[in-house]
């Protein structure tokens, strides 16, 4: 009790000299009369399907019914986090670039588990870039996170090249009570968002699935001499393996597909039931190994990061919110609000707004004008989040760089894979393709446990 009267005097203090500059600054404004007033490369680079209507009936669990089309796998690569490079872009803009890398990994698997939910994809993997090999990429770049608002830009690829559509921007605010509401509960204040973009994936999903639904039922009216065609959706699952196949032999499947105006066109269709084409799904089981390292580290960089980042949810938005509602009354002028910032964010720092005392609100308000940056500066400069800021540096920080060696056992012998996560990757393609050209034991290759002795 003793401690609560210490800080909730020396908050009333805060907030007297809050309410003092105010009136100073407000009789100031009034004497001068002031008042404020596109082609993506996916997939390496050179580097059972069953007839019948779709059905897109919602059942229990949010999950919809499955559509009848191929086997596909669905790549999500971390988002761009939208990071300016000149740190005054950074500052002016009140992106935290720390954070916001977080985010981008975050965000990742946040529409992972949406699209789950939508029960279309057989697979679906978060991935370093576009270079893994899948059959549609959701490609996702960060343009606004300020703890009320997410906007995020997103376009759709597939193995072929063909943009299923591009640039399409979502954006959601929270809204007021939201965190008091879904306090101790694992969703996240912008699971609408999420909800958004898995929708408009699957809506592009379902046409291509009706189409190919009657491309089947077409093929089978045909005469047996006209032979089958390929729907779009079997086009993009061969482009795949082809391109994959090119990859790791270019000599021998390197003219199966050609690269045309940013798309892949299918020449031939090898034949897939030889020994050759074996190696070559066999050596594609190996690569899905890394590409499940590769999404463990960022499942555990993600379970790393919650609580900090929540903390972070839950302490911005209402600074942003603000903010927000300050630049559109426009009532305070951007001097005034310079003049304050100080102030505001000795209020946040000193706590006020935890122990619910209106000076810490009316420092945010009097300091909104001074832009996104304030967001930024109250988390940073609290005290009491000082754990939460050096794990999100940390963390932030080193995201891609800091993915143990991944040690492999090729016939008996232990090779040692390291560096960031693109190094690695790069180190392992290059390794499948000596195996394939070098032995036909594609089984010999084997991805270790962690090394006890690293630890």
């Amino acid at each position: 009790m003793t401690t609560w009267t210490a800080r909730n005097a020396n908050s009333q203090s805060i907030g007297r000299s809050l309410v003092a500059s105010v009136a100073c600054l407000a009789i100031l404004i009034s004497l001068a009369g002031s008042a404020v007033a596109q082609g993506v490369r996916v997939g390496p680079q050179p580097i059972p399907q069953q007839p019948a209507n779709v059905d897109v009936t919602e059942t229990k669990g949010f999950l919809k019914t499955r559509m009848n089309i191929p086997s596909l796998r669905l790549a999500i690569p971390v988002l761009d986090p939208g990071i300016p490079t000149s740190s005054k872009e950074q500052h002016d803009q009140g992106i935290w670039p720390e954070l916001r890398k977080s985010e981008s990994v975050w965000t990742a698997f946040k529409l992972k588990e949406w699209m789950h939910r939508y029960n279309q994809f057989d697979e679906i993997i978060v991935s370093a870039d576009t270079s893994v090999s899948a059959d549609v990429y959701l490609i996702g770049k960060i343009l606004k996170s300020d703890g009320e608002t997410l906007s995020i830009q997103y376009q759709v690829v597939d193995a072929t090249g063909s943009v299923w559509f591009a640039d399409e921007k979502d954006s959601y605010r929270v809204e007021v009570g939201w965190h008091q509401r879904n306090e101790g509960s694992n969703k996240d204040p912008f699971d609408p968002l999420y909800n958004s973009i898995a929708e408009t994936v699957y809506e592009a999903l379902k046409d291509r699935g009706k189409a190919h639904v009657k491309n089947k039922e077409d093929s089978s009216r045909r005469s047996r001499n006209q032979g089958a065609s390929l729907s779009d959706l079997d086009r993009i699952e061969l482009t795949r393996d082809l391109a994959f196949a090119r990859f790791l032999s270019p000599d021998e499947f390197g003219d199966s597909i050609v690269a045309s105006n940013g798309r892949y066109q299918i020449q031939y269709i090898p034949t897939r039931d030889g020994s050759d084409w074996a190696r070559i799904e066999s050596i594609q089981t190996r690569e899905d190994a890394f590409v499940d390292v590769v999404e463990k580290y960022y499942t555990e960089f993600v379970e790393n990061i919650e609580d900090d980042y929540r903390q972070w949810q839950y302490d911005s938005f209402p600074i942003a919110r603000e903010i927000r509602i300050a630049k559109r009354n426009r009532a305070i002028h951007g001097a005034v609000g310079t003049v304050l910032l100080v102030a505001s964010v000795a209020a946040a720092k000193d706590g006020a707004a935890d122990d619910g005392d209106g000076s810490a609100e009316l420092g945010t308000k009097l300091g909104a004008a001074i832009g996104s940056s304030l967001i930024v500066s109250s988390f940073i400069q609290n005290e009491r989040r000082k754990g939460a800021v050096d794990e999100i540096n940390e963390l932030g920080g080193n995201l891609h760089n800091s993915l143990k060696p991944t040690r492999i056992d090729l016939n008996g012998k232990v090779i040692t894979l390291s560096g960031t996560v693109h190094d690695q990757f790069t180190q392992w393609r290059a390794m499948l393709t000596e195996m394939y050209e070098t032995t036909d034991d594609v089984d010999a290759i084997t991805i270790l446990a962690d090394d006890p002795a690293s630890e």
